[in-house]
């Protein structure tokens, strides 16, 4: 017997049920079932609310399990669109003009009050903040405004050039010690690649900031310092017979690798630090305090790493493993990786995930606040796909079909009720 599965797509259940031909098929979470729907109710779900014959693309997305309540909701708001129809029939029938009239004038005034699930236009539509920020400071503390259309940069040796060629009107990388501290620093939905000198690149995701040396010593190893979220490939290097190790710093964290692919989520502010690993094997350390090395010789010391620390007990993560970082214990899961640096893709895809992981992403994407007025529906657990083209209002408006919750744009913010 064909079934449908709550993780299946809203666009996948629809072919289905067009391709075989079968008017009702019921939907499994794991062995349960948790409700029945026809490929009319499928298409009524993605054309609500949007211009006669047209469907929401965005709806398409959405996981089945999470588009059911709302495709009930809808079936039981045209349930009593009909009866009160049915009503209104009934009562003109026996009534006579003075009546009718009354009727009217009642159903006029239940039309004009009757509240609105989703209420935006593109009036209200949020403007995308300006990319043009996204900087890079030199050695010598001069900062410069990296161009909007670029992709990114690459640090050689003697220059630093765009990803497209292009030179930077930069002084030449040969007058800089090798120890200087560069930083390349992206605004609220800005993101930006790097190339490092030793032929890393790394992936900034919005408000990040990179701290690495103008040029990578292989007596001392390799390492950046981390402000935000940043997915990285790290290049291998050997001195002499030995692998040189890359060093990943952020806030009470160090990350130790080899050569590998790996996402940082590492924002300020945040209760924990994410590390998923996609390819190789690195070794994470929690840091428990920091001491300097002003003795230490300058020549042998990496200024990023210029902190003695003192580190807890390490784990080495392996691919399809994220390590989360909380109060100085790291613990462990089985994800699948692809989720983490869905950002990189300009796309977000997410499996019963709360309501709240969901709202920070689009709040770093669209540059707004996010205010709960019921801290509980923080946990509320949604299934689906936004990508970074489509517009807020449409956003909202789909989550609010998904969730049964209201959203109100006040400004840039964003109100949850």
């Amino acid at each position: 017997m064909l079934k449908l599965h709550a993780h299946q797509s809203v666009a996948e259940a629809l072919t289905v049920l067009n391709n075989e031909d079968e008017d009702c098929l019921p939907v499994y979470d794991q062995e349960t079932v948790i409700g029945k729907i026809t490929y009319a109710e499928l298409r009524a779900f993605v054309s609500h609310d949007e211009n006669p014959g047209s469907i929401s693309a965005f709806k398409l997305h959405f996981d089945l399990g999470a588009a059911l309540p709302s495709i009930k909701a809808i079936q039981l708001k045209q349930h009593q669109k009909i009866q009160n129809e049915a009503a209104i029939r009934k009562w003109t029938a026996r009534l006579g003009s003075v009546a009718v009239i009354l009727v009217v004038l009642f159903g006029f005034a239940w039309l004009l009050f009757e509240p609105i699930n989703s209420s935006y236009s593109d009036q209200e539509e949020t403007a995308l903040p300006d990319s043009n920020n996204i900087t890079l400071t030199l050695a010598s503390g001069k900062i410069l405004s990296l161009e909007r259309d670029k992709n990114g940069i690459i640090i050689n040796p003697t220059e630093i050039t765009y990803n497209d060629g292009s030179k930077l009107d930069v002084e030449s990388m040969q007058n800089v010690s090798a120890n200087g501290v560069m930083i390349v620093s992206t605004p609220n939905n800005g993101r930006y690649q790097v190339t490092l000198p030793d032929g890393t690149s790394v992936w900034l995701n919005a408000a990040t900031q990179l701290k690495f040396t103008s040029g990578f010593n292989d007596r001392i190893g390799r390492a950046v310092r981390l402000t935000g979220e940043a997915y990285f490939e790290v290049a291998k290097m050997q001195h002499k017979t030995a692998d040189i190790p890359f060093f990943v710093i952020s806030d009470d964290q160090e990350i130790e690798v080899l050569g590998t692919h790996f996402n940082v989520d590492a924002y300020p502010g945040e209760a924990n630090v994410k590390t998923t690993l996609i390819e190789g094997i690195v070794r994470i350390s929690p840091l428990l305090n920091n001491t300097s090395l002003a003795a230490a010789d300058p020549a042998m010391t990496d200024p990023i790493r210029m902190m003695a620390v003192a580190k807890g007990e390490s784990v080495l993560l392996k691919p399809n493993q994220q390590a989360v970082l909380t109060a100085q214990h790291i613990s462990v899961k089985p994800v699948d990786p692809q989720y983490a640096i869905a950002w990189t893709k300009k796309d977000f895809t997410f499996r019963n995930m709360p309501l709240e992981t969901v709202m920070n992403v689009i709040a770093d994407w669209y540059n707004v606040d996010i205010h709960y007025q019921d801290k509980t529906t923080k946990a509320v657990l949604l299934g689906g796909s936004i990508q970074r083209s489509d517009k807020l209002a449409d956003v909202l408006s789909a989550l609010s079909l998904a969730s049964n919750l209201h959203f109100k744009t006040e400004g840039r913010q964003v109100i949850v009720k």
